[in-house]
């Protein structure tokens, strides 16, 4: 490995269902969460910024070959990642209509966790 060391990279060992589920974490997770966007995408809807920048990620996915996209959706380990996200717009959508401000912000704050940033003062995240 040292080779790879010498130029910076890192060598990982997997076995084919530990790079299938990785695979599917990596992929599936961000490729459902992008189709989900796009299939309720108003093609005539006057986009802000955020909106615009979420339709250029679309569309670099949906640029892909059909294939591929659907092997990776394919992957044996997909669901679990599907059952994710479902799981968390049903989440989402009972805390938006109970309105649930307190369950709002924390989970605004265990998002903000989740992509790099600190844990909360009092939290169990």
């Amino acid at each position: 490995h040292s080779f790879f060391a010498e130029k910076g990279l890192t060598i990982f060992d997997y076995s084919f269902d530990e790079h299938d589920r990785m695979m599917a974490y990596s992929l599936t997770l961000p490729f459902v969460s992008t189709m989900v966007f796009a299939a309720s995408m108003d093609k005539n809807a006057v986009p802000g910024t955020t909106f615009k920048k979420h339709r250029e990620i679309a569309e670099g996915l949906l640029s892909e070959d059909n294939y591929l996209l659907a092997e990776i959706l394919f992957n044996p380990h997909s669901m679990e990642q599907l059952e994710k996200v479902i799981n968390r717009m049903e989440f989402m959508r009972h805390v938006i209509l109970g309105r649930d401000y307190e369950e709002a912000v924390t989970f605004f704050n265990k998002l903000s966790y989740n992509v790099g940033g600190k844990a909360p003062v009092n939290s169990d995240l």
